[in-house]
């Protein structure tokens, strides 16, 4: 019991801390409260689904389970690929534009382009949810099991072509062969664990990679700099608006990848899938303290935790509703660290000149 509540805690904290990463980063650098970054979430999601339902990459003929493996790379690359390219985008044309307007002018910024993106995503893919593709186990009719061990399809068709404890001998495969097919595929058995496992390795692989890019590169001294003092960086010859582009899109490329961690766990997609994550990884931003890189991994995994947890405890209390009220208590739990630690966790207090 315990085990398996920290084990979905951790995995969906996993999942707050890569949104969350976004958040903290464009703060630390413009303290701009990016709303829309739920929004490039989803949209890296889409693209993940569209990668994973028809580029085909899970028949390439290599040995399970190469081409599982391989077919969520290429869907995570092009996902945070594309919402980071969509997160340079918005800046460009809609935060650039009011970065000197004011706080609130850019934070109404960030909702409409927010809305306008889900709205946006609702016109082109439509409202409903769409089940999540998996990759597919690939054989050569050839090579199926003298009884079927599952069900068995093909790509052009919903229903399967084998079904599970059919018997596949010579006469069979033949007909087959004679319809045309000379591959069929299964689906393959990712447990929910199993994919919370992935999402929480890629989290531990990723850490190191943006610790090194912020603290040992040019670009990272940049951005820091940046943060620190903006106008005294450009007097100092450094391109702003490089920074704070690039900014967006290494906070947007993290984002994309949690897009299809997410979107595969929990097996589903539609244009407001990044509104509640999104506003969650918000929260988890502000528990570890908006502002710091450490703080958003640490705030997204004890917010994942926490929204587990605490509904475990009080239904073992006797609350036997406590699960309906799972969002809302992340929402306590927020207003309880900052009674504690108005600045979050690991946020430090700033005082601004006056």
């Amino acid at each position: 019991m315990l085990a398996d509540v920290l084990l979905d805690g951790l995995g969906l904290g996993a999942i707050y801390a890569f949104i969350a990463l976004g958040y903290t980063m464009v703060y630390g650098i413009i303290k701009l409260i990016n709303f829309a970054h739920g929004e490039f979430f989803m949209v890296g999601a889409f693209v993940g689904y569209f990668a994973l339902r028809d580029l085909g990459v899970d028949e390439v003929d290599l040995p399970q389970p190469l081409p599982i493996l391989l077919a969520f790379l290429v869907a995570i690359t092009l996902a945070a690929t594309a919402a980071a390219l969509l997160a340079v985008l918005t800046e460009r044309l809609a935060y650039r534009p009011v970065r000197r307007a004011g706080r609130i002018a850019a934070l109404l910024t960030a909702v409409g382009v927010s809305f306008f993106l889900q709205n946006l995503a609702v016109q082109v893919w439509g409202a409903g949810a769409r089940a999540y593709p998996e990759p597919g186990i690939w054989l050569y009719v050839d090579d199926l099991p003298a009884k079927a061990d599952a069900d068995y399809k093909i790509r052009e068709r919903v229903e399967a072509v084998v079904l599970k404890g059919d018997a596949i001998d010579t006469a069979r495969k033949a007909a087959l062969r004679a319809e045309g097919i000379e591959r069929v595929y299964r689906t393959p058995d990712l447990t929910k664990e199993g994919k919370q496992g992935f999402v929480l390795l890629a989290l531990l692989l990723w850490t190191p990679v943006l610790w090194w890019l912020v603290k040992r590169t040019r670009m990272g001294r940049a951005m820091r700099a940046v943060s620190e003092d903006a106008d005294a960086a450009r007097l100092m010859g450094i391109n702003i608006n490089l920074i704070v582009a690039a900014t967006f899109f290494l906070g947007a490329f993290v984002a994309g990848v949690g897009g299809v961690a997410y979107c595969a766990t929990y097996g589903s997609v539609k244009p407001l899938t990044g509104w509640i994550p999104g506003l969650k990884a918000f929260i988890a931003a502000v528990i570890g303290g908006i502002g710091s890189i450490p703080g958003a991994i640490v705030g997204g995994l004890l917010l994942g935790v926490a929204e587990f947890a605490i509904p475990a405890l009080l239904e073992q209390l006797g609350w036997a509703d406590a699960k309906a009220f799972q969002d809302a208590l992340a929402y306590v739990f927020l207003i309880i660290v900052l009674l504690v630690k108005p600045t979050g966790l690991l946020g430090k207090p700033q005082r601004e000149k006056v």
